[in-house]
């Protein structure tokens, strides 16, 4: 009987681990990164994960639970919360390879961003202002880091992140110039 319940559970626990591990990079984000106190984060999850999912996920540059720590480096997160944003996960074309994210909280004004990706894929970054017609000037990342600006007149950015090959990780940060 013992032996039967710890199998369920290991099975389920590694169930668990796979769908939270490809959640990460599924669906769109609200408010950006979730450690960020302000955020809210949504995404869609598949019902259970494809082998494709889990073939995508091996390509990966990281493991996926290293991803946040390596996106602390390659953009280091602003201090101040209330004038900065955050992103990191990764994109793969069977799991998610398109992301929208939401800063409704940041204030109108000029933001240094910078995106950094690692992968064979090439990540094209787009932001604007939430209600903008234009999604603004994209920006290419083909395993690199680059910094740009976006202007926002009103509250609130939209950043989409599309995703063209192999799977890639990426970060981004966002910080309200002075």
């Amino acid at each position: 009987m013992r032996s039967s319940m710890k199998r369920q559970a290991a099975s389920l626990t590694a169930t668990a681990f796979v769908v939270l591990s490809l959640t990460g990079c599924t669906g769109s984000v609200t408010d950006g990164d979730a450690a960020d106190p302000t955020a809210s984060v949504g995404s869609t999850a598949s019902p259970a994960p494809t082998s494709d999912a889990r073939t995508d996920e091996e390509q990966l540059p990281l493991p996926v639970d290293e991803i946040a720590a390596w996106a602390e480096t390659a953009v280091p997160r602003p201090s101040d919360a209330n004038r900065s944003g955050a992103l990191s996960g990764w994109l793969s074309q069977n799991t998610s390879a398109q992301q929208t994210s939401e800063f409704s909280s940041l204030p109108a004004g000029t933001y240094q961003a910078q995106v950094a990706c690692r992968g064979d894929g090439i990540i094209t970054v787009a932001a604007s202002a939430i209600d903008s017609a234009s999604p603004g000037d994209p920006v290419t990342c083909d395993n690199s880091t680059i910094a740009f600006d976006v202007a926002i007149d009103q509250p609130g950015m939209t950043v989409t992140l599309d995703l063209t090959g192999a799977p890639t990780i990426y970060a981004l940060s966002l910080e309200l110039q002075s």
